[in-house]
């Protein structure tokens, strides 16, 4: 069973054997408004399992109550969640919405221009998603079928409630509506559940460098925080709750440190991991697959989508998602083609007069001028929003501003919700008859059946500019990074892990803020910290100073790290600790032994005087002992290391307690003030 999703109730799949859609068509009507004062519309959150009032309704109750829970969820939800083609026509007309949005949004000669193809004189987004191979469509198709499984999932909690509410089986109800009612205004005690907000949740995290991560602009204006703005409705129109996360990262690249710490960062419950690493990540294609290939031993099984995969390097990376594809993992990248039949359809905004300017709406007007996308006068000076923090960092000439974002989230948003809909008409089209639960259980064993396959497949050790020959002699075999489950500790934000309270395992916890954030690095940096509790140990630690002041949300991405310095002797940390188990090894600590740990990637690759490196290890300018053994070398993989002791490079855990301990030790350096080391994340596999 997939982590992060619950399983839907056994009991359910021999009753569900009988049901069939046919008969679910038309199951929750609106049988007008009950005019009692203890039935309304009641609303709760995404998380509210509770209820008004818990009772038994009398037997000869529960036809009158059951019709006015099916009234509620009418009117909450709008129709019958339960009828799938009722669905689709409530998606189409979301859909319809956001076309009507972006005609306001962009203006109509901006619109037709932009986001409808001439040819077919329809709003781009259909099938702007490709697979790797274009001729299977593989990875399209299995993106579908997640949606499918989503929404099958919403019907199912939904039977599965009304098949044992309050005492009463609402899926099979009887009577006369008149008695129902007339009975139930006799006795007016009866209170009914809330309804929850959502059944589901699909996440989008967006994973890239300091543009996907919107740096320059408002955290809100990101590409993420408009996909997110424009596919929620439809999403909402079937019981699931859309989220985009955006968790891109300035100055990092794809791999290997965020390819395999991708449960810790961006979540055990992602339903898509984005790519958008680009200029960090240049020609090492390997970074690609890895970072698809990691998508394919997540717990939730994401579907991997690159976006921005134009340029110079375009078929080299399609054919790193090719290899991906072929092993197993949905990979699907944005058309370039339709993003450049965007950029080409926008109004030039220069030389415009007023009353051909106002005919634009705000997204379009002042996008382009001299066929330059924001850039030149006066679209440079139009390109942020200057209406807050005005003087904000960031706002670099590579960096796209807030009108390109948009477009860029309301293409995925527009891909994603005409995906959507073709994953409904697919199951009306070809699974007619089919119960949601016997559907649910034959599209989950086929995905079953897939990932053990590439669980199985094996990853040359040959894979280039990876493992050196002489590494894999020695048990560093390239398949262990590749398909080996991990369970990483991470510094690093955004991370889930962080949000959570998982790695410090603390009751600090929120989105963005609220969580525990550590200790200042100017206070790190002169002594240890006082607190007892970490005095010896790797300190997590932020930088003020790089934190943006501001009343709303900048950029959330920071290179925060464990740290120890000359003055603190040997330094220690214990992994993983019992909440990092739980998230991310449910089922057991099983590890190969290999431990790989990644030091901060400086900007630009400028660190200061005195910080840890591979060389300076090899020089011994700074020690580690793990679980007590010297380390005695380091096998680099980009930025981070594999470690080695006596025993190799397959460490297992310590008997007494199951766990790992890591010491390190600076040593004082006579030509720096101190010597220091930047630890972002220590993952076991």
């Amino acid at each position: 069973m997939v982590k992060g999703e619950a399983a839907p109730k056994e009991n359910s799949i021999v009753k569900q054997s009988k049901y069939s859609y046919s008969r679910w068509l038309g199951l929750v009507l609106l049988l007008g408004i009950l005019a009692f004062s203890q039935i309304g519309q009641e609303r709760g959150s995404l998380n509210d399992v509770g209820k008004i009032k818990t009772t038994q309704v009398p037997e000869k109750q529960c036809g009158a109550f059951c019709d006015a829970r099916k009234n509620q969820l009418g009117k909450h939800y709008g129709g019958d969640l339960l009828d799938t083609n009722y669905l689709i026509d409530a998606v189409e007309k979301e859909l319809e919405n956001l076309h009507n949005r972006l005609k306001k949004d962009y203006g109509e000669e901006a619109f037709q221009s932009m986001w409808v193809n001439k040819r077919t004189n329809k709003v781009l987004g259909n099938r702007a998603l490709y697979s790797a191979d274009q001729q299977t469509d593989i990875s399209y198709n299995k993106f579908k079928r997640k949606l499918q499984m989503k929404v099958l999932r919403v019907q199912i909690a939904l039977m599965d409630e009304m098949e044992n509410l309050e005492g009463c089986n609402c899926l099979e109800s009887s009577g006369t509506s008149s008695e129902r009612r007339r009975r139930l205004n006799e006795e007016k005690t009866i209170v009914l559940p809330k309804v929850k907000t959502f059944m589901e949740r699909f996440v989008w995290s967006t994973g890239g460098h300091s543009a996907a991560a919107a740096h320059g602009n408002l955290h809100n204006e990101s590409y993420t925080a408009f996909l997110e703005k424009s596919a929620k409705d439809s999403f909402r129109a079937v019981g699931i709750e859309f989220i985009g996360r955006n968790y891109a990262m300035g100055g990092m690249d794809s791999a290997p440190n965020l390819a395999v710490c991708n449960e810790a960062v961006y979540g055990t419950d992602a339903d898509v991991i984005s790519w958008d690493f680009g200029m960090t990540d240049g020609g090492a294609h390997w970074k690609t697959r890895l970072y698809a290939s990691r998508t394919g031993v997540h717990v939730n099984r994401p579907a991997h989508v690159t976006i921005n995969v134009g340029g110079r390097n375009f078929k080299h990376r399609i054919g790193s998602l090719a290899q991906a594809e072929a092993d197993g993992v949905p990979s699907l990248y944005l058309k370039p083609d339709i993003q450049e039949k965007i950029s080409s359809g926008i109004p030039d905004s220069f030389g415009m007069g007023l009353e051909d300017l106002n005919k634009l709406g705000p997204f379009a007007r002042y996008y382009k001028c001299k066929t330059q996308i924001e850039k030149e006068e006066p679209c440079g000076k139009q390109k942020y929003n200057e209406n807050v923090c005005k003087n904000r960092k960031f706002k670099a000439s590579w960096h796209p501003g807030w009108r390109e974002h948009a477009s860029a989230g309301n293409i995925l948003a527009l891909a994603t919700v005409e995906t959507l809909i073709e994953a409904l008409k697919d199951i009306v089209k070809h699974h007619a008859g089919v119960g949601p639960m016997e559907l649910y259980n034959q599209l989950k064993a086929e995905e079953d059946a897939e990932y053990s396959e590439y669980m199985k497949s094996e990853v040359s050790d040959e894979y280039p500019n990876f493992v050196s020959e002489e590494l894999v002699k020695e048990g560093l075999k390239t398949n262990i990074f590749f398909r080996n489950k991990a369970i990483c500790k991470t510094s690093l934000l955004p991370a889930q892990s962080r949000y959570l309270g998982i790695l410090t395992e603390s009751e600090m916890k929120g989105e963005i803020r609220g969580y525990d954030i550590g200790f200042d690095s100017e206070e790190a940096m002169k002594v240890p910290p006082i607190d007892a509790k970490d005095k010896g140990s790797l300190t997590l630690v932020y930088e003020k100073k790089k934190r943006q002041q501001c009343e709303v949300d900048l950029n959330i991405d920071y290179k925060d790290y464990f740290f120890a310095s000359d003055k603190y002797g040997w330094a220690t940390m214990r992994f993983p600790n019992d909440a990092e188990i739980k998230a991310y090894a449910s089922d057991g600590f099983k590890p190969s032994g290999v431990i790989m740990l990644c030091l901060l990637k400086c900007d630009w690759g400028k660190c200061p005087p005195g910080d840890a490196s591979y060389d300076g290890f090899k020089e011994g300018k700074w020690k580690m002992e793990l679980n007590g053994n010297p380390v005695t070398d380091i096998a680099k993989v980009d930025q981070c290391f594999v470690l080695k002791t006596k025993d190799g490079f397959k460490n297992m855990p310590r008997e007494e307690d199951g766990r790992y301990e890591l010491r390190v030790l600076m040593e004082k350096q006579a030509d720096v003030p101190v010597s220091f080391i930047r630890i972002t994340s220590i993952a076991v596999f």
